[in-house]
C-alpha cells in the first residue's frame, strides 16, 4: 500500500505581534522554554506559556483570547509549568500551576475577565493538574464521587515532584473574595478523611484557606501525569519511574498499581478508548513513556487492559464501569524501533499529542431495552510524533490512527507481527505531515490536534463493504498544528479518498492509465467483491475499465466521466466517437441492472411478505438509490455536452435522462417510507400496534361518508366534487385515475388502495415533482391523523428530506384541513404570508366547498382576503352567489357591472336575479340604478316567472321608475288572473294593490288612463267574415291656390306678447342703474 500524506489546507495563520513578542521576550530574557497545547475541549481554545507569560488563542484562527503575567512573592518571576481547560457555572477557564522559587501555586484564570480568581499554595514543584469535579454539594453529577469530595465545591487533583496526590478543594461555592497568585491561600492537607467534613471545611475557609485531601504521601519519586476517566471513575497517575497507578474516586482507595514494560521511563500521558460490544466489560488505558528531552529518547505505545465486573448505564445517560478485576498489559508499540522500513538510525524522538475520538450510533429506533449499554461503534486513539534522524536536517513528523476494534478483528495481537510495518497495518494507519514541515520549518510544532467531527469513513463502495473499507487508513479527518508562531490546518485523506482523487485526476486520460488505475482500485476495495481473486491480467482493457467505471460511479467520483465526456466531445478524434459510444451504453446497461436490483428488493417491501426491514437491506436500497443518481448526472452531462446528434438520438437521450431520474427519486422516496416504518406493508395486524401504518379501510371510509355528505349538503345547487383532494387528483390527468383502478379494490379516487399505488406515481412522467409531493403529503396527514396515540413520528420529516418549499406543505395542510371541516385552522394556513398563493381553480373548490357546507360567511372572509382574479363567467356567477348569500347587494351589483360583457350580460343578470328572488333580496335589488338593458332584462325575468309576487315585484319597477301605463295595465292583468284565485289573503293585497293603482292614475290624463285599462283588456274580434273590396277612389282631384299671407296662431301670439314684456323689463332696468349712478 503507497504511504499515505497529510494536505496543507491554510496559510500559517500567524500569531498576533502582540503575542509573538510577549513570549519571545521571555524565552531570551528569562532562558525559558517556550511550551503550549490545544485545551481539547469545546471551547476551541489554544494556550501557549513562557516563563510567566500566558496567552490564549483561537484554536481555529490564532487570534488572541486572553493574555497574562503572572507575578511572584520574590524577584524571580514565575513560570507557568501546567495548564489544563476547566469550566463552572456556564464559566470557562483554566487551572494553571506556577512554579515558584520555593514552591508551586495552583490558579484558577477566568478567561472571560482575563484574570485569577482562585489562587492556593502547593507544596513541592507542581508537575500535572486533572480537575476531577466542577460541582458540589448534594448534586446529581457528583453521586459517583466519595461523600467526603461530595462536600467540596470543585476538585481538582495536583501532583508534585516527590509524588504528593492532592485532591483540592477549589471553593467555588465562594467566589467573592478577591485573590490573586501573590496572595495566595494556604493548603489545610488532611491525610485521613475526617469523620465531619462540612464542620472542617467550613473551619478552615473561615480561615481563608483551602481544604484538601491527599490521596497520596510523597515518597520521593516524581508523578509525571494526571488523567481522570469518568467512564471507570479512575484516576490515573502516573510516575517518572514508569508506573501506573488507578485510584477509584468512589472508594479513595488504590486498585491497581504496576511498572509498564517499558521500564524506568516516565509515563508520560495517558488516553481511554472502549472497544464496541465488548461482552467481557473491558475498556482500554493507552500509557505512552517517553522523557521528551534527552538525546537518543524513545517513545513507546502501551496498551492496559481494563476488566470490570459490571457495566451500567447511569440516569444522566452515562455509561459506568465498577469494579475492576484486572489491568494487564495486551499491546506495545516502540514508535522507534524497526517500524520504518529502509530508515536511518533516528537520534531522538519526541510526542507531540495523543487523544482519543469516540463515535456513537444513534440508536433513537431502538424500543427493546432503554437501558441498555451504549458502547461507541467508533473508537480510535491517535498520536502523533517527531523523529530526528542523523543526516536529515529537517525532523520527520507522523500520525497514527489505532482503531481498536479493528484490532479486536486481527485477532489483539500484542505488537506488530515479524516483517509487518505500521503503513500496511490493518489496524494502524499512519499519514506524513512533512509537507508542514517542509512549509511552515523552522518553527516548532508545539501540538495537533484531530477534529472529532471531521473523523468519518466516507460512503462504501458496496453492500456490503469490502474488508478493506474497515481498516483505518480509510480514515478521512481535518487536523490542526499548533505552532510557536501561529497555526495551520491541514486534511489526512484515507487511501481509498486518495485513489479517487487518482480517478479525478486522470480524467480524459484514464484510457491510457487503465491498469494502474484497475490496481489502485483493487488496493483500497474500491472494486466488485466478485473481482478480488481476479488476477488482473486475465481481464482484458475493457473489462477493466469497466470496473474502474463501476467504482467512480458507485463512490461519487463523477469528475472522471464527466471530464472524459467534455473531453472527448470537444476533441475531432475518430477514437472519440467510439469512446463515447462505450460509455453511453455503459452508463445505460448499468441503469438497467440497477434498476432490476432495485425491483427485486422492493417486491418484497408491497406484498406483504415481511414485516420489517433490515439494515442490510436498507443499505442495499440506499446504494441503488446513490447508483441511480450519479448515473443520472452522467446522462445530464450527455445532454448538455451533446452536438452533432440527430432529433432521434437527441429524444431517446433525453428519455433514458428522464427514466432515470424518475427511477432515482422512487427509490429516495421508498428509502424514506421505510425508515419511517411505512413500509414494508405488513399483513399482521399486531405489527401496526408499535409504528405507523397505512389504514386504508379506515381512511376510505372517511372519504366515501364525506363525498356522500357533500351530495347531500349540494341539493342540485352547488358541485358536490368539491374536495381539495379530488381536485389535486384530477389535476394530474387520467393516468392516476387508471394507475389507482389498477390494483385490486382500487376505485381510482384517492386514497389509493396500497401505499405501492401511491409510490407509482413517483414513475409517472408528465406530472411535476412538486405535485407527486403535494399527494403524499396529503397521504401523510391521514395517516397520522388515523393514528393518533403516536406523538412522536418521523413522519413530518418528509418535507425536509425532499427539500419541498414551507409554502406548498401549508398549503397541503389548509386543504386537509378543510376536507376535514376544520374551517377556521385552514383558512388561517390558507391566509398565512409564507403560504403558496392558490391558483384559480383552488379558489373555486375552496369557496364551492364553503358555500356547500353553509360556510358562507368564511367563504366571503375567504374572498375578501385572498382577492381572487375572475376570467370566467362561471367565477363571476360564484362569487355573486357568496356577496348575495352574505346580503352584501350593492358589492355584488358593482362585481357584475364591472366583469359584464355584451356577450354575458343577461347570462349573469338572470343569476343574480334568481339568487336575490331566493334570498329574499328583490325589494333591495329594485332600489338600485339600473341601465335600460338591466331594466329590460329584469321585467323579461318577471315576466317570464309564474306567481303573484313576481308580477307585483314588476308592478313596484314600474311604479318607482315612473312608468304608470304599464303598471295599470300589468294591474289590469293582475285583476283577469286574481278572478279564479280564491286565496282571502291574496284578495286583500289585490285590494290594497288596486287603491293604490287608483290614486297613481288619477295623475294620468282620462284619455290615458282609459286607454291604459281598455288596451289591458283582451280584444273581441268582430264575428263577420272580411271581405276584399276596390281601392276606393277619391271625390275631387283638383288642387287649388292656397291663399298667400301669414298664418296667425294662438302660439304666435303669446310669443309676441312675451317678446314684448321682456323690452318693457330691459328699459325699466335701464333706468333704474342711472338713477343710482347720478346718486
Amino acid at each position: 500500500m503507497r504511504d499515505l500524506t497529510a494536505q496543507v489546507t491554510s496559510s500559517l495563520l500567524q500569531f498576533p505581534e502582540v503575542t509573538v513578542e510577549a513570549l519571545g521576550e521571555d524565552e531570551i530574557t528569562l532562558d525559558s522554554v517556550l511550551c503550549g497545547k490545544f485545551s481539547g475541549g469545546r471551547s476551541g481554545l489554544a494556550w501557549l506559556a513562557c516563563g510567566p507569560q500566558l496567552e490564549v488563542v483561537n484554536s481555529v484562527t490564532g487570534e488572541r483570547l486572553s493574555a497574562y503575567r503572572f507575578s511572584g512573592v520574590s524577584e524571580q518571576p514565575p513560570a507557568v509549568r501546567v495548564v489544563k481547560e476547566f469550566s463552572w457555572q456556564k464559566r470557562t477557564g483554566l487551572l494553571v500551576g506556577l512554579e515558584e522559587a520555593e514552591g508551586s501555586v495552583l490558579c484558577l484564570y477566568d478567561l472571560g475577565i482575563s484574570r485569577v480568581v482562585k489562587a492556593v499554595v502547593l507544596p513541592g514543584r507542581v508537575t500535572a493538574i486533572e480537575p476531577i469535579s466542577n460541582d458540589g454539594g448534594a448534586s446529581v453529577s457528583t453521586r459517583h464521587l466519595h461523600q467526603s469530595l461530595r462536600w467540596l465545591f470543585g476538585v481538582a487533583a495536583v501532583a508534585t515532584d516527590v509524588g504528593h496526590v492532592l485532591l483540592v478543594d477549589l471553593c467555588l461555592d465562594d467566589l467573592s473574595c478577591s485573590q490573586n497568585e501573590v496572595e495566595a491561600s494556604d493548603l489545610e492537607v488532611v491525610t485521613r478523611i475526617p469523620a465531619e467534613v462540612p464542620q472542617r471545611r467550613e473551619a478552615v475557609t473561615r480561615e481563608g484557606r483551602h481544604l484538601c485531601f491527599q490521596l497520596r504521601s510523597p515518597a520521593g519519586t516524581a508523578v509525571s501525569t494526571l488523567c481522570y476517566i469518568s467512564r471507570s471513575n479512575q484516576l490515573v497517575v502516573g510516575f517518572s519511574d514508569g508506573y501506573l497507578s488507578l485510584w477509584n474516586m468512589k472508594t479513595l482507595k488504590r486498585e491497581h498499581h504496576s511498572q509498564l514494560e517499558g521500564g524506568r521511563i516516565p509515563v508520560y500521558a495517558v488516553t481511554f478508548q472502549e472497544p464496541e460490544n465488548d461482552p467481557r466489560n473491558c475498556c482500554y488505558l493507552w500509557a505512552v513513556q517517553s522523557t521528551q528531552q534527552s538525546e537518543g529518547d524513545v517513545v513507546s505505545l502501551h496498551l492496559l487492559q481494563l476488566a470490570f465486573g459490571d457495566r451500567k448505564r447511569l440516569a444522566s445517560g452515562q455509561v459506568m464501569y465498577e469494579g475492576l478485576e484486572y489491568c494487564d498489559e495486551r499491546y506495545s508499540l516502540d514508535l522507534t524501533g524497526g517500524i520504518f522500513p529502509l530508515r536511518g538510525q533516528t537520534s531522538n524522538t519526541k510526542l507531540l499529542s495523543c487523544q482519543t475520538i469516540e463515535k456513537f450510533r444513534n440508536h433513537a429506533d431502538r424500543e427493546d431495552n432503554v437501558n441498555e449499554v451504549i458502547s461507541p461503534d467508533t473508537s480510535v486513539s491517535i498520536f502523533s510524533w517527531q523523529v530526528n534522524t542523523y543526516g536529515q536536517g529537517k525532523p520527520s513528523t507522523y500520525l497514527g490512527v489505532f482503531d481498536i476494534n479493528r484490532w479486536y478483528h486481527a485477532q489483539m495481537p500484542d505488537s506488530l507481527r515479524p516483517e509487518e510495518f505500521l503503513h500496511d497495518c490493518p489496524y494502524f494507519a499512519l499519514w506524513s505531515l512533512d509537507p508542514v514541515i517542509s512549509m511552515t520549518s523552522p518553527n516548532l510544532i508545539l501540538d495537533i490536534l484531530v477534529h472529532e467531527r471531521s473523523l468519518s469513513r466516507g460512503v462504501p463502495p458496496s453492500y456490503p463493504p469490502p474488508e478493506q473499507f474497515f481498516n483505518p487508513s480509510t480514515y478521512n479527518f481535518d487536523v490542526t498544528c499548533l505552532l510557536s508562531s501561529g497555526v495551520v490546518h491541514m486534511t489526512c485523506t484515507g487511501f481509498q479518498k486518495e485513489t479517487l482523487k487518482f480517478l479525478k485526476k486522470s480524467g480524459p486520460l484514464i484510457s491510457e492509465a487503465i491498469r494502474d488505475s484497475y490496481s489502485r482500485c483493487l488496493v483500497a476495495g474500491l472494486l466488485s467483491p466478485r473481482l478480488v481473486d481476479v488476477q488482473p491480467s486475465s481481464l482484458s482493457q475493457e473489462e477493466q475499465l469497466e470496473a474502474v467505471l463501476s467504482a467512480a460511479v458507485q463512490t461519487g467520483s463523477l469528475d472522471l466521466l464527466t471530464g472524459c465526456i467534455k473531453h472527448w466531445t470537444s476533441e475531432e478524434q475518430p477514437s472519440s466517437a467510439v469512446n463515447l459510444r462505450f460509455v453511453l451504453e455503459w452508463t445505460w446497461n448499468k441503469v438497467i441492472c440497477t434498476k432490476d436490483e432495485l425491483d427485486q428488493i422492493c417486491v418484497p417491501l408491497f406484498d406483504g411478505s415481511c414485516n420489517f426491514i433490515d439494515p442490510q437491506t436498507l443499505q442495499s436500497l440506499q446504494h441503488c438509490q446513490l447508483l441511480l443518481s450519479n448515473l443520472s448526472t452522467v446522462l445530464n452531462c450527455f445532454l448538455a455536452e451533446a452536438r452533432e446528434l440527430t432529433e432521434k438520438g437527441f429524444t431517446d437521450l433525453t428519455n433514458k435522462q428522464m427514466v432515470t431520474s424518475l427511477i432515482s427519486l422512487y427509490a429516495q422516496v421508498v428509502i424514506w417510507f421505510c425508515r419511517s416504518s411505512l413500509l414494508p406493508e405488513g399483513l399482521d395486524d399486531h405489527m401496526h400496534l408499535s409504528r405507523p401504518f397505512y389504514n386504508y379501510p379506515l381512511i376510505q371510509s372517511y372519504y366515501t361518508g364525506h363525498r356522500q355528505k357533500l351530495e347531500r349538503l349540494s341539493r342540485g345547487k352547488w358541485d358536490s366534487d368539491c374536495l381539495m383532494i379530488d381536485g389535486m387528483v384530477s389535476q394530474l390527468g387520467e393516468e392516476v385515475e387508471k394507475l389507482w383502478q389498477r390494483d385490486e379494490g382500487g376505485t381510482g379516487k384517492y386514497p389509493p388502495v396500497s401505499l405501492h399505488a401511491l409510490l407509482d406515481l413517483y414513475l409517472l412522467e408528465s406530472i411535476e415533482e412538486s405535485d407527486k409531493h403535494a399527494i403524499t403529503i396529503y397521504l401523510l396527514l391521514d395517516i397520522m391523523h388515523s393514528f393518533p396515540n403516536k406523538t412522536e413520528t418521523s413522519i413530518d420529516s418528509f418535507p425536509t428530506a425532499f427539500a419541498i418549499p414551507w409554502g406548498l406543505v401549508k398549503l397541503i395542510q389548509g386543504f386537509w384541513l378543510l376536507d376535514h371541516n376544520d374551517y377556521e385552522n385552514s383558512l388561517a394556513l390558507l391566509f398565512h404570508p409564507a403560504t403558496l398563493k392558490t391558483v384559480s381553480w383552488q379558489h373555486m373548490r375552496i369557496i364551492q366547498s364553503l358555500m356547500c357546507q353553509g360556510e358562507h360567511r368564511r367563504a366571503l372572509r375567504y374572498m375578501q382576503m385572498m382577492k381572487p382574479s375572475m376570467s370566467s363567467s362561471s367565477e363571476v356567477r360564484l362569487f355573486l352567489t357568496v356577496l348575495l348569500s352574505n346580503r352584501c347587494m350593492v358589492e355584488a351589483w358593482g362585481l357584475l357591472q364591472q366583469h359584464t360583457t355584451k356577450l354575458n350580460i343577461e347570462e349573469l343578470l338572470k343569476h343574480m336575479y334568481e339568487i336575490c328572488q331566493e334570498m329574499g333580496l328583490m325589494e333591495d335589488l329594485l332600489k338600485l340604478p339600473f341601465t335600460d338593458t338591466e331594466k329590460e332584462c329584469l321585467e323579461k325575468f318577471l315576466q317570464t316567472k309564474s306567481g303573484v309576487h313576481n308580477h307585483e315585484f314588476l308592478l313596484v319597477h314600474h311604479l318607482q321608475r315612473a312608468n304608470y301605463i304599464p303598471a295599470l295595465q300589468l294591474n289590469q292583468s293582475m285583476k283577469a288572473h286574481l278572478l279564479n284565485d280564491r286565496d282571502p289573503r291574496l284578495r286583500e293585497r289585490a285590494v290594497a294593490r288596486n287603491s293604490l293603482l287608483d290614486q297613481y292614475g288619477k295623475i294620468l290624463p282620462t284619455v290615458q288612463r282609459k286607454l291604459a285599462v281598455e288596451r289591458a283588456k283582451p280584444y273581441r274580434l268582430p264575428s263577420s267574415v272580411s271581405r276584399e273590396v276596390p281601392r276606393p277612389k277619391p271625390l275631387s282631384t283638383a288642387t287649388r291656390q292656397a291663399n298667400a299671407g301669414n298664418v296667425h296662431t294662438r302660439a304666435t301670439f303669446i310669443s309676441k306678447v312675451l317678446s314684448k314684456i321682456g323690452e318693457v323689463w330691459l328699459g325699466n332696468e335701464e333706468k333704474t342703474n342711472t338713477s343710482r349712478y347720478h346718486r
